[in-house]
């Protein structure tokens, strides 16, 4: 397994916290409760690994200044 550090902007974060609280509000805590990380996983989990390496590579190449390739629009298709 491997283990990945990322930061996450504030409002992204707080969404997440937010979440989490009212899973555990809703469904109780009576094993152990869910927390953000956990969530974040889960989100991650949903995507295809190539889906999840498209993304990252996309976001670098945008911060880098790298150009970005034109992507086509998948509400069209």
């Amino acid at each position: 397994m491997i283990t990945l550090s990322v930061t996450l902007p504030e409002p992204v974060a707080a969404v997440y916290f937010d979440a989490a609280d009212k899973i555990n509000q809703q469904f109780g805590t009576e094993r152990q409760p869910i927390d953000a990380k956990a969530l974040i996983a889960f989100t991650l989990a949903a995507h295809e690994p190539q889906e999840l390496c498209a993304r990252f590579d996309l976001a670098l190449r945008a911060i880098r200044g790298i150009e970005v390739p034109d992507l086509p629009n998948p509400v069209l298709k």
